[in-house]
């Protein structure tokens, strides 16, 4: 079992495709297969199943690529250790959408600057998917916005280290068919568009909704992918929603629309305790140089 074969494996299992996997690695189709064969010889697994054409993970192969991630990402560690000085090689950063759109072009055009050699690979999802990434080795390091408790303290899970970065201000916007709502205590029923489960601002939303107006179980949820189908269902006259104001500077604003405070939440870079390169060290040094909370 070598670095490569680790690499081919890895893609295959992304891509679900031998063909798909050998275009993005610049091979040819029979070396990948014949790679992944050897593979499963030398594990004595199957990593997948291969039903009509099409294959997908076995079990085994689900647990494998875990551990496959582990080993490539402490590998590219090891060798970026041995030139501290010289930031190269990959770095994975995940985000959630809202950061990577208001708050990361320029942070990450400096980065790009003052780091030509290491290659910057940008992931975007909710909180808690970014944050399982984080745990699994699949990402390096995230702009999440971790959940917090009954009493206000930050629910950041173990093995994991945090640095708040951003204040973002939560609007809730509301379509023109609820121009008559002053407060949130007035609504009592509505769609939410929002991201899927895990998402940190759609459970604030949701509590603020039936935390002030009791109508929590009379809001039905609408799952977007982003916010310009959330926005474009809002501005549809269809769905409320909630987004942080650094966002919503971003989009065109129909008239009529109201807008409320819906709270407020930091926005943390988060990595494994155990993770560092020198690539993660200059990220860590430009995000904190955009930062709009004081150390």
């Amino acid at each position: 079992m070598n670095h490569i074969s680790l690499e081919i494996f890895q893609v295959v299992a992304e891509e679900m495709s031998v063909v798909k996997a050998a275009r993005r690695l610049g091979r040819v189709q029979s070396n990948v297969t014949t790679r992944i064969q050897q593979l499963e010889e030398e594990l004595n697994a199957q990593l997948f199943i291969r039903e009509n054409k099409k294959i997908r993970l076995s079990p085994q192969g689900k647990k494998f690529l875990v551990y496959s991630k582990k080993i490539l990402s402490l590998a590219e560690e090891a060798r970026q250790s041995l030139h501290p000085g010289e930031p190269n090689g990959v770095l994975t950063l995940g985000s959630m959408e809202s950061t990577a759109a208001s708050r990361l072009p320029e942070p990450l055009a400096a980065f790009s600057r003052a780091c030509p050699g290491v290659q910057l690979r940008l992931n975007t999802g909710p909180t808690r998917q970014l944050t399982d990434k984080v745990l699994m080795s699949e990402l390096d390091c995230a702009l999440v916005s971790l959940p917090r408790g009954e009493n206000g303290e930050i629910l950041c899970p173990e093995n994991l280290n945090y640095h708040p970065l951003y204040i973002e201000n939560l609007r809730l916007v509301l379509p023109v068919a609820m121009a008559g709502v002053k407060t949130v205590g007035d609504i009592r029923e509505g769609q939410l568009a929002t991201f899927a489960k895990g998402c940190t601002y759609r459970e604030i939303a949701v509590g603020l909704l039936s935390q002030t107006s009791g109508s929590g179980e009379s809001i039905q949820i609408q799952e977007v992918n982003s916010y310009h189908a959330m926005f474009a269902c809002v501005a549809s006259g269809t769905a409320m929603c909630v987004l942080p104001q650094s966002v919503l500077d971003l989009l065109p604003l129909p008239e009529g629309l109201t807008i409320l405070p819906a709270g407020m939440a930091i926005t943390q870079l988060v990595w494994r305790q155990d993770f560092s390169s020198p690539g993660f060290d200059q990220l860590l040094s430009v995000l904190q140089g955009a930062s709009d909370i004081t150390p």
